[in-house]
């Protein structure tokens, strides 16, 4: 398990380089998605369920034990997984749950330490049980990646985005559910070029890091997936984009609602409270009133070709999708 601080810590040559020699299975999150690219036979993300499920020892290195890894616990439980974790500090190391051993300071040394120290040893029916799980996932979403249900499903946005993004892309996460589905479909093709608000779901961090990204990158696309309650924190900062010239294209998710606090309370209470946002709001008209430019999107046929204009346009650019409110991202309690 490879998280942001494998990228923040320019480890990520060393992380691949022992996962190939031990051939480890991968998993990936934060700034550390890219480490091994979207199809690489190590790459089993989509398949993490059952690989959190069944390990025996889990090495996790770069992210914390957190509620997004089941605060450590991993494997039956009956016979839990043993588990290794690896920071770049030593106030980073997990205090809360038992480790079977722990290593912390510079990670590029203990990735290559490991490789040169360690033998593979995994069960060869582990890799392929899980690549076979990995892909199954893929296949099941393609029916939802080429939806035509309207209003649109969210899902059909990154069916059609995948067709448009270069591998150098910079993709920018700031939203909750709108976001959730981008975690799940769209892969880096190199790390550092996936950006999100973060385990705290600090929203508004969009455009911030759209600037920088524009900045750092100036010749890549960089794309900010918005959703509408996010837009509501930062998407003023849309005029610093048009006034420093600095084109990136923004996908907003339009589905008038806090979708990360409505489809929970409904599932949990049967009912919502202070969870909806004005139905369709212009948010292109906001970009464009900014000195950039934008358009409203309802059908799923209009996802493609708006997206096109976007990146062709070279300004600051919005497409305003308007999503079906019903179609939440689907959510367990387990940290999966």
């Amino acid at each position: 398990m490879l998280g942001s601080d494998v990228w923040l810590g320019r480890a990520e040559d060393a992380a691949r380089q022992a996962a190939e020699t031990l051939r480890l299975p991968v998993i990936t999150n934060g700034q550390a998605r890219g480490v091994l690219p979207g199809g690489h036979d190590l790459l089993v993300t989509r398949a993490r369920p059952i690989a959190f499920a069944e390990a025996d020892l889990v090495l996790v290195v770069g992210v914390p034990l957190d509620f997004r890894l089941r605060y450590g616990s991993f494997g039956p439980k009956e016979d839990p997984a043993r588990v290794v974790h690896v920071a770049d500090a030593p106030g980073a190391l997990a205090a809360h749950v038992p480790l079977a051993a722990t290593a912390a300071g510079d990670l590029t040394a203990f990735f290559t330490a490991l490789a040169n120290e360690a033998r593979p040893g995994t069960d060869p029916q582990w890799l392929p049980r899980l690549r076979s799980a990995a892909a199954a996932a893929v296949t099941a979403d393609a029916p939802l990646l080429a939806s035509d249900a309207e209003p649109v499903h969210p899902v059909r946005v990154y069916g059609e985005l995948l067709k448009t993004l270069d591998d150098d892309a910079v993709v920018i996460g700031d939203g909750g559910d709108f976001v959730s589905f981008a975690g799940r479909h769209v892969e880096p093709s190199k790390p550092g070029r996936w950006l999100d608000p973060g385990p705290f779901g600090c929203l508004g961090t969009g455009l911030g890091y759209a600037v920088a990204a524009r900045l750092a990158h100036p010749c890549a696309q960089v794309v900010l997936l918005l959703g509408d309650g996010a837009a509501g924190l930062s998407l003023m900062d849309a005029d610093t984009l048009a006034r420093h010239n600095l084109p990136v294209v923004i996908v907003c998710g339009n589905n008038g609602a806090w979708g990360l606090e409505k489809g929970p309370m409904q599932a949990v209470y049967g009912y919502d409270v202070a969870a909806d946002l004005r139905p369709g709001t212009r948010y292109d008209d906001v970009v464009r009133a900014l000195g950039g430019a934008g358009e409203l999107v309802t059908a799923p046929g209009q996802i493609g070709p708006a997206l096109r204009r976007a990146f062709a346009s070279g300004v600051p650019y919005l497409v305003n999708v308007v999503t079906d409110v019903a179609a939440v991202y689907p959510r367990s309690t387990t940290g999966v």
